[in-house]
């Protein structure tokens, strides 16, 4: 989040609302983003500690913070880039679709690279590419909601979305568990099965130009100055885009603490076994998916009726705090298990409303959804960078191992996240 030139007294928004959607919509733009979010989250969770451990068993802490530093690195700069390019494209294939699909070869290469890695270095390669791919898909199927749902839906789109990550992460525990005597199995099946998804969606959902949107791109054709504007923004001018933001930022950087260690914790603090430790996390996964599922759904149709957001977000930092703080002390896997039910839980319900409350605050929703949406990536993308990097710090203050601390101040930040959106002014 930086600042543009020219800050001033804020534009108005555009206020084209699209026609209702169906419920086919909802489903097939649903399962793409299952999709592609299996593809994001397999590696993320699972595969790739597993994958590193295999290559380098002494050197995995820092090979796992390494690879995706930088492969999320790529992904922040990527996003922003192809967004403000999506925003300007104006074919007869439509903004969005060109770029999804541009995004599927590049991200299953990635992950064959991957797979067939035997050091350190060349699974970052892969991952860096592969990022690439899933930030062309991810940016235009993130755009759709704002170009295509109405205000009215938000809240129930959102809702059913905003779980996708969590049941993503689940299939995935599930998938790398019976999958992981083959790395190309490992990596390729989700890859895959996003690619067959998201192709399903574009080729049957509409892919609108907006006049507006046309006519900017007349205007301004494929200029540099245009791209770079694509990673930035003036909290000065849009003060609640900026506090959303930061709360999307603060909320998942504190649940990368968990799911970026939560596999080194249980094996290296509380001893249990890493073959062990593959079934446990698919079971807190799998219990986890119906606190999830019901923590969104619910929290979405209910923020739709009341028209409320904030209140949401406030609960879901408090369940965030308490399952941190359970974990942070716990002496055996169940009190984790335990732990994680609430983080699931406060996990579905932030994303139920979180992707109403961003369609809620972006200008200039006709020309510019993309960049902004791609704006709101990198405040997720940014914490899978931050996080590998804070985190062995915290834990360095107790020798490498200070568990209890890191969990602790995870805690502290998500009820820091929870209150960024007292000051919104659009939301209630």
């Amino acid at each position: 989040m930086t600042l543009e030139a020219g800050a001033g007294t804020e534009p108005p928004k555009e206020r084209r609302e699209p026609a209702p959607v169906s419920r086919g919509f909802i489903t097939l733009y649903v399962l793409a983003l299952l999709g592609t979010y299996l593809a994001v989250m397999t590696p993320l969770l699972v595969s790739l500690a597993v994958h590193l451990e295999q290559i380098d068993e002494a050197r995995k802490e820092t090979n796992l913070g390494l690879v995706i530093g930088v492969g999320t690195f790529v992904n922040i700069v990527a996003g922003p880039v192809i967004g403000r390019l999506s925003d300007l494209t104006t074919g007869r294939w439509g903004r969005r679709r060109p770029w999804i699909v541009a995004g599927m070869p590049i991200m299953v290469g990635g992950m064959l690279v991957i797979a067939g890695a035997g050091n350190a270095g060349m699974v970052l390669a892969g991952y860096a590419i592969g990022q690439v791919g899933i930030s062309c898909i991810m940016t235009g199927l993130l755009a759709m909601l704002p170009d295509q749902v109405p205000e009215a839906q938000r809240g129930k789109v959102s809702g059913f979305a905003g779980f996708t990550a969590q049941i993503a992460g689940v299939i995935g525990f599930q998938a790398a568990n019976a999958l992981d005597g083959s790395p190309y199995l490992m990596f390729g099946v989700p890859a895959l099965l996003c690619c067959v998804l998201v192709l399903v969606a574009v080729l049957v959902l509409p892919d609108p130009v907006p006049e507006a949107a046309s006519a900017k791109a007349r205007r301004s054709g494929f200029d540099l100055r245009e791209i770079l504007l694509g990673f930035v923004f003036d909290p000065r001018r849009h003060p609640d885009m900026g506090w959303t933001w930061m709360g999307r930022f603060l909320m998942q950087f504190s649940l990368m603490f968990l799911s970026t260690y939560q596999l080194y914790f249980l094996t290296d603090h509380l001893d249990y076994e890493l073959d062990e430790v593959t079934g446990l996390l698919a079971l807190t996964g799998g219990v986890g998916l119906v606190m999830t599922s019901g923590g969104a759904v619910l929290s979405g149709l209910l923020s739709d009726r009341l028209g409320r957001r904030k209140a949401f977000v406030y609960a879901a930092g408090t369940l965030f705090a308490a399952g941190f703080l359970l974990v942070a002390t716990a002496p055996s896997f169940l009190q984790v298990f335990l732990g994680s039910q609430l983080i699931l839980l406060g996990a579905g319900v932030f994303g139920a409303v979180d992707l109403a409350i961003v369609t809620d605050v972006i200008p200039d929703r006709d020309t510019q959804a993309a960049r902004y949406m791609s704006i709101f990536g990198i405040a997720s993308a940014l914490p899978q960078s931050a996080a590998p990097v804070v985190a062995p710090l915290i834990l360095a203050l107790g020798g490498g191992e200070n568990y209890p601390l890191l969990f602790t101040v995870a805690a502290a930040i998500a009820i820091t996240a929870g209150l960024t959106v007292r000051p919104i002014k659009g939301v209630r």
